[in-house]
């Protein structure tokens, strides 16, 4: 099946909203659903509502180890891998 970049920017998202949730085959079905809404939206439209799922995604909490103690850690999705992660190496040397 073709599919626009929007449409794969949004499977994409959904994808990894879901997997992070164990939920595999519910992550297949809330992506035809939105990739079913995305066609209904102008084009104009549908990079706004890829920047509201991805802002939605960002503010998820995600498990990580922490580097130094291997603590669990719960912090924001869009934190990882920046200076906020403490399972990076990055966060222990600032």
């Amino acid at each position: 099946m073709f599919r626009t970049d929007n449409q794969q920017e949004l499977a994409d998202q959904f994808t990894t909203m879901m997997q992070d949730q164990d939920a595999q085959f519910v992550a297949g079905y809330a992506v035809q659903m939105a990739t079913d809404m995305l066609n209904l939206l102008p084009k104009r439209k549908q990079k706004e509502f890829l920047k509201c799922v991805q802002t939605f995604n960002d503010r998820q909490i995600v498990t990580v180890k922490n580097l130094m103690s291997g603590a669990d850690v719960e912090i924001r999705r869009g934190d990882r891998g920046s200076c906020c992660d403490p399972s990076t190496e990055r966060y222990h040397s600032m």
